[in-house]
Formats: structure tokens, C-alpha cells, sequence
């Protein structure tokens, strides 16, 4: 079956139509301005969805951390593992015991929902159905899901995504509480999730405004006065849509105001390729990067009889908005380290600055902390770092990626990643 063309001659809902009534095994290829997408299906059910720029694979770890399945610790071993055996993440989660298989499917649904529910938003792109015989996918750990149910959810959100978008207008806007009157002094959540069509008839019957739905309570709680609508979508345990959609009920209701201080609504590309606005973090000398991977081999040294010990420094604990942006961090920093194996394999040496591996290699927007801090990047003889920062600008001792190499241009055979967390979220 040849199936290719643009969005805008077929749209998304009527490619995913024709595959599952004419139950197609293959491919499907969509290119967007900003990202790639492929969406495999099994006899017309989707049974895997990846994205150039939000790896499945990558964003598995950050939603188990967000659900409260998985501690960042925990992740940092079976990443360790991972490097070593080049297992699928979710098999080693569940082969040590760490998560259920069941947690493990629950969150694999929901990265393939979140992935295809973002085309969903795309105005234009391009698009190629690649029918095959077989295809290779989670089959333990993956439920096929039918195009049916897919396109129902997606109507839902095209219809009430232009509806949400006039009071949440840029992932910029920081909202905070208002003060609740003497009659609405405690919200009380539902005892289970509410239908957001039968949103009015809960309203008409709760006059005095105290009563929330089980989602808007957990957006609710995020809601700090400091923390940007993106900040608030990472931390959320809800999808993306519902997140965006609970502000909105929040906002309608008059539970939460817009901060009127905001900062101007720049995106993040903006803030680090403006030699005016972006801020150098500060030096980070060779003799502390030293330091800091002499502790990270000492740690993994002493953690060699349990591969997934969870033992850690006793430090402040995170809120949730601080733990989200660090896990953002870990993605980040492990993105832009296989970004320059990337660049090393094709052009036969290092780059001379992280810039230049965009377009091509990474996006540019993965070049800066949650905090708009760029990453350092440090050449020293035989190998490479990248380095994260604390918000108030110090080196963190757990945002440390580091690989040896012999040669410029020649892969080190069991040159593996050392130095402080690779997490990726």
C-alpha cells in the first residue's frame, strides 16, 4: 500500500483510519518542522510510537519518577547496567524487581499515547507509510492499542486543545493560588476522576466552589507561583493534556491567577543562541572535574555486590518542580553525550563547542539546563565532559557525563561513560 503525502492533502485521523480498517502492518513516518515520528502498527493497532527529539526510551524513567514508581537512584543503576548489557531499560527494571510488569506496561502506554497524541497538534508535516511483513516491538510488555480508541482521545483533544490555549496561552506563564473566601476555605478533592464533560453539572451542583477533581488537586498542589506551565507539565503525574486541561479548569474557576510579573514570553531557543541574554556559567576547573570523577568511581566501587543499591548522600530533599527540572538535566546531558558520539563517528573528531552539533545532531534547545544554564563542555586530553549546574550556578556532582577516547574519530572499544548520573527521563 503507497501511502505518503503531506498533512495538510491527509490529515493525521484519516491516515490512522485507513490503516487500522485496512489492519496494515508497517511503518508510519511523519516529519515535522521540528521533529520526526514513527507510530508502528500490528495488524491496524499501534504497538510502538518513538520521536527524534523525546525518545521513548529516554522519557520511560521520567515518568515512572514522576508516578513515584521509581527513585532517581534506582534508575541511575539500571542505567549503569544498561550501558553494560545494552538491554532494553524496562526488561532490567522488572528483571531486578524494581518495578511490576504491570507499572511497566501502564507506563509504556502512556509514552506511545503521549507521543501520537502530539501529532495530533501538528498543522502541517510530512508523512510515509512503510507497509513490512514483520516488525520488532515490546511484545511482553506492550498492549496493542486499536486506531479506534486513539482517534476517539485525539478528537477530544483537537476540539478542546483552541479552548484550553486562550487562557494557557505560552508554557511560559507562572500562575499562583488565589485566596480562597470563608465559604470555599478547603478544596475537597472527588473520590474518583471526574469526566471533564460532566464539568458542568458538577459545578451547578457545588455552589460554593469548593470541590475539585482528583486532577485538578495534583496541578493544584504544583501551583507555586514560581513554576512555569512547562515546569508544571514535567512534575505533573498526569499527561500532558490533562495537565493543560486541569490549569485551565483551575484558572476558569478562579482557583488560580496568572502572575502578573511574568517574565517576557521568550522560548528557550531565544534565551541561549542571544549572545545578549544568555549568561556563561561559571569555569569549572580541570582539578574539581577530577575530583568529582574519583568520587563517582569510589561510588561505583563500593556498590559493586548490588548493581541497583539505592544508597545515596543524605541532601536536601527535592519539591517536585526541582526534581522534575534535574531529571530534565539528566535527559539533557545523556542526549547531548550520544549527540557527540554522533558528531565524532560522521566527522572524525570532536566538536570544538556544543553548538555545533545543531540542527543536525540535537536541537537546540537541549543545550541549556530547565534553568537557561548552558552546559559546559571540556576537552581534556583523551575524553570529553559535559557538565550541569545547581540552580544558583554551581557544578552538580550528579549532572557529570564523561567518555574516553584514544583516538579523534575512532570509537574506544569498552570505553563506557563515567563520572557523576546519567539519567534520562
Amino acid at each position: 500500500m503507497a501511502l505518503e503525502g503531506t498533512l495538510k492533502d491527509f490529515s493525521l485521523a484519516d491516515i490512522f483510519q485507513l490503516i487500522g480498517l485496512q489492519r496494515k502492518t508497517g511503518v508510519l513516518t511523519l516529519r515535522g518542522k521540528d521533529d520526526t515520528v514513527t507510530v508502528t502498527f500490528l495488524d491496524g493497532k499501534v504497538v510502538s510510537a518513538d520521536s527524534l527529539n523525546r525518545r521513548l526510551e529516554h522519557r520511560l524513567g521520567h515518568v515512572l519518577i514522576k508516578t513515584g514508581t521509581l527513585t532517581t537512584e534506582q534508575l541511575n543503576r539500571a542505567l549503569e547496567i544498561q550501558r553494560e548489557t545494552l538491554q532494553r531499560l524496562g526488561f532490567i527494571l522488572t528483571h531486578y524487581g524494581i518495578i511490576s510488569n504491570d507499572s511497566l506496561r501502564a507506563a509504556l502506554q502512556l509514552q506511545i499515547l503521549q507521543i501520537i497524541y502530539r501529532l495530533f497538534r501538528w498543522q502541517d508535516g510530512e508523512y510515509h507509510f512503510s507497509q513490512e511483513t514483520t516488525i520488532e516491538y515490546d511484545r511482553e510488555n506492550v498492549v496493542p492499542i486499536t486506531a479506534e480508541s486513539v482517534l476517539m482521545e485525539g478528537a477530544r483533544m483537537i476540539d478542546e486543545w483552541p479552548m484550553i490555549e486562550k487562557k494557557i496561552r505560552s508554557y511560559d506563564m507562572v500562575f499562583r493560588k488565589k485566596p480562597l473566601d470563608e465559604k470555599s476555605a478547603r478544596l475537597v478533592a472527588e473520590p474518583e476522576r471526574v469526566d471533564p464533560e460532566d464539568s458542568k453539572t458538577r459545578r451547578a451542583k457545588d455552589r460554593d466552589g469548593n470541590r475539585i477533581s482528583r486532577d485538578e488537586q495534583l496541578v493544584y498542589d504544583l501551583v507555586d507561583g514560581e513554576s512555569t506551565v512547562g515546569e508544571i507539565v514535567e512534575a505533573s503525574r498526569l499527561s500532558e493534556f490533562d495537565t493543560n486541561r486541569a490549569l485551565y479548569d483551575l484558572v476558569t474557576r478562579e482557583l488560580i491567577e496568572e502572575v502578573s510579573d511574568s517574565p517576557p514570553l521568550i522560548s528557550i531557543d531565544e534565551s541561549i543562541l542571544s549572545d545578549s541574554k544568555a549568561e556563561e556559567p561559571p569555569a569549572v576547573p580541570l582539578a574539581l572535574v577530577a575530583v568529582l570523577a574519583i568520587l563517582a568511581i569510589l561510588s561505583l566501587a563500593t556498590s559493586w555486590k548490588n548493581p541497583l543499591n539505592i544508597t545515596s548522600p543524605v541532601g536536601r530533599s527535592l519539591s517536585a518542580i526541582e526534581e522534575a527540572r534535574k531529571s530534565v538535566s539528566f535527559q539533557r546531558i545523556r542526549t547531548i553525550g550520544e549527540a557527540v558520539e554522533g558528531y565524532r563517528m560522521v566527522n572524525g573528531g570532536l566538536p570544538d563547542e556544543l553548538e555545533n552539533l545543531t540542527p543536525d545532531f540535537v536541537s537546540a534547545d537541549l543545550l541549556a539546563d530547565p534553568w537557561r544554564t548552558p552546559f559546559k563542555y571540556l576537552q581534556p586530553p583523551g575524553k570529553y565532559l559535559v557538565i550541569g549546574f545547581t540552580p544558583d550556578g554551581r557544578a552538580d556532582t550528579d549532572l557529570f557525563y564523561s567518555r574516553i577516547i584514544e583516538t579523534p574519530g575512532v570509537p574506544t572499544k569498552g570505553s563506557e561513560p563515567t563520572g557523576g548520573i546519567e539519567l534520562v527521563d
